[in-house]
């Protein structure tokens, strides 16, 4: 169960492009799960700021499945950075399903998607394939240890960790392989642990 530090301003998301808006978010109390619009601002506005708010991308959520993207049409399950218009794109049941497992799960899905705005900005490992996507879960992980203002407990990283797992594939596809189940854990977790973005370079 993902903690909200402190109140702060976050970015604001519909099915339009963002904007940036004041929003006052309160802490979650110990036993409830913060709401997936507060995953989802919390953890993007985080990680902007670790970036220093440059090279923003835009956010579209939530997404039915359909939708049409500038990289084409939303596929049910999934979540993913656009190149063309350097976009990340969230499916209402990828929420769902990352909330199986925990609000920790999402976070963890929009770190993963900035990754690959940052991977494709600074021109490092942004190919597609399984390289590309696991140092996005090593990033991943590493912005979840360093964003400000969220903090995630021994269960909040047993919810990434299981659904890092769940998420991961032995596709002999190139271009659709993620890294194993195991491999997915073994970034993201090697992530948390790292005290620089830079340990993530594969």
């Amino acid at each position: 169960m993902i903690k909200k530090l402190v109140q702060s301003s976050v970015i604001a998301f519909t099915i339009t492009p963002i904007s940036l808006i004041a929003l006052s978010i309160t802490s979650k109390s110990n036993a409830q799960e913060l709401p997936p619009d507060q995953v989802i601002q919390s953890m993007y506005a985080g990680v902007a700021n670790i970036h220093g708010y440059q090279a923003v991308p835009k956010v579209y959520r939530p997404i039915p499945p359909g939708f049409n993207t500038s990289c084409g049409p939303m596929v049910k399950l999934n979540a993913f950075y656009c190149r063309r218009d350097h976009s990340i794109y969230i499916s209402i049941p990828m929420v769902r399903w990352a909330y199986q497992y925990g609000d920790a799960a999402l976070a963890y899905v929009i770190g993963h998607e900035y990754a690959h705005a940052m991977q494709n900005v600074y021109k490092f490992n942004s190919n597609n394939g399984p390289i590309s996507e696991l140092q996005a879960d090593c990033l991943a992980g590493f912005y979840m240890a360093a964003v400000q203002n969220l903090v995630f407990d021994n269960r909040d990283i047993a919810e990434v960790r299981s659904f890092a797992y769940a998420l991961g594939d032995f596709s002999n596809v190139w271009t659709e392989h993620h890294g194993t189940p195991k491999q997915r854990v073994a970034a993201v977790t090697f992530g948390m642990r790292a005290n620089s973005p830079v340990r993530c370079k594969l």
